[in-house]
């Protein structure tokens, strides 16, 4: 065998030795991510729908085999309200994160149509999955909305927050919708996973797992696993409201569709005093960098429960008058 044979075999091999172990990080850290179920933190006080004075009932709705917690909230008799407003929550304990906001759509006439994501809350299911099973939930609660004789005929807009809100763009192509209302959305799976892995596992190999997470979506969902937001909702065309904020530390300026969605029917704003939470006040968004940064600093359950025993809550979830508004006339116009 000649040298440069050898040499191109060690090169060939060295490469796919750190392919292999590139998409170990990858799978371990999606395993981590969405291998597990995302369920209510025991340390934090989630509003109930009785605090608010609502009224609930469930819907019927499954993915697959699997049953998913599918609700209807409002303030008044169904057969009075106007509109039903699909809520696609964010990553976490799912719709039980959302009360505050969920009452506020419903003060405006709205049946609320909340659901957890497989996985997620009170829905069923192992693991989360990854970031399109939101896309698949929320489909099955809208196939359920249709089926119900109280809200089968009413115009349906669709709102989320965070991953909600990347479900909802990409729920423009799937379903009928009147508009949606997106709220800090992300525009890809594997670039939201890369910039939330990079503060731990460092930036580039980060983005040399980009591809990896990329193969694991389509192993996972098929190509529509990886979907882009911003080319759903333009695909679409169905009118949209996009809100992000410049102080956003989870979704990043170059991955979200506030910047990367245009049309006609897509209105877009930017908010320079807001975080991730961009329909909360800056009060509330600084109580709740508070919560993350408790987590880090205190590493005792029973200090934890200690700490949050004394934690304004309401105070934590206070909304902005003006972006809630602002959402309802956008909602009120579709």
């Amino acid at each position: 065998m000649e040298p440069y044979q050898i040499i191109l075999i060690a090169v060939a091999a060295t490469v796919f030795a750190a392919a292999v172990l590139v998409f170990a990080v990858a799978l371990y850290a999606d395993r981590l991510v969405f291998g597990r179920r995302q369920n209510r933190n025991v340390h934090l006080k989630y509003f109930e729908p009785s605090d608010f004075s609502l009224s609930v009932r469930l819907l019927p709705a499954a993915l697959g085999k699997t049953p998913l917690y599918v609700a209807v909230y409002t303030r008044s008799p169904e057969e009075q309200f106007k509109k039903v407003v699909l809520f696609c929550p964010g990553m976490g304990a799912g719709q039980s994160s959302y009360m505050t906001e969920i009452a506020r759509l419903a003060s405006y006439g709205y049946a609320v149509v909340a659901y957890d994501s497989i996985g997620c809350g009170l829905s069923q299911g192992k693991n989360s999955r990854g970031f399109y099973a939101g896309v698949q939930s929320a489909t099955a609660a809208y196939i359920a909305i249709k089926r119900d004789s109280a809200l089968r005929d009413k115009p349906v807009c669709l709102v989320g927050h965070s991953w909600g809100a990347y479900t909802a763009l990409c729920l423009t192509t799937v379903v009928a919708a009147d508009c949606v209302v997106a709220l800090s959305p992300f525009n890809t799976p594997a670039r939201t996973v890369a910039d939330g892995g990079a503060p731990v596992i460092g930036g580039t190999l980060s983005r040399l797992c980009m591809p990896m997470w990329y193969l694991i979506n389509i192993f996972k969902f098929g190509f529509k696993g990886n979907a882009n937001a911003s080319k759903r909702v333009q695909k679409s065309c169905v009118p949209a409201f996009i809100a992000y904020g410049r102080r956003d530390k989870t979704v990043l300026p170059d991955n979200t569709p506030a910047y990367l969605a245009h049309g006609a029917f897509i209105q877009n704003e930017i908010f320079d005093n807001k975080g991730h939470n961009v329909y909360n006040t800056v009060a509330a968004q600084k109580l709740i960098e508070d919560i993350s940064a408790a987590f880090s600093r205190i590493k005792s359950p029973q200090k934890l429960n200690e700490y949050f025993s004394k934690f304004d809550f309401a105070a934590a979830t206070e909304e902005d008058e003006a972006v809630m508004n602002r959402i309802r006339f956008f909602i009120d116009s579709h």
